[in-house]
């Protein structure tokens, strides 16, 4: 990704979240949420992340998160 579309991202990725957090603050969490997946899918394409490797790494937390939960019973 070229420079500019970068910074274009990032001031995008800026305006939404203080969206978020004022629909947040008036109550509105649900649309929050669709907001902060908006923001994620924008970070996932800024740094060339894709779906396949955002799933693998949510599976690789997962497990992490379970072994955790074993290790402290």
């Amino acid at each position: 990704m070229d420079e500019f579309s970068a910074r274009r991202l990032n001031d995008v990725i800026g305006v939404l979240t203080e969206q978020r957090n004022i629909v947040v603050s008036r109550g509105a969490t649900f649309a929050g949420h669709l907001i902060d997946l908006a923001i994620v899918q924008l970070r996932m394409t800024l740094h060339d992340i894709s779906e396949e490797e955002l799933s693998e790494f949510s599976n690789l937390l997962s497990v992490n998160r379970g072994r955790g939960r074993e290790n402290s019973d």
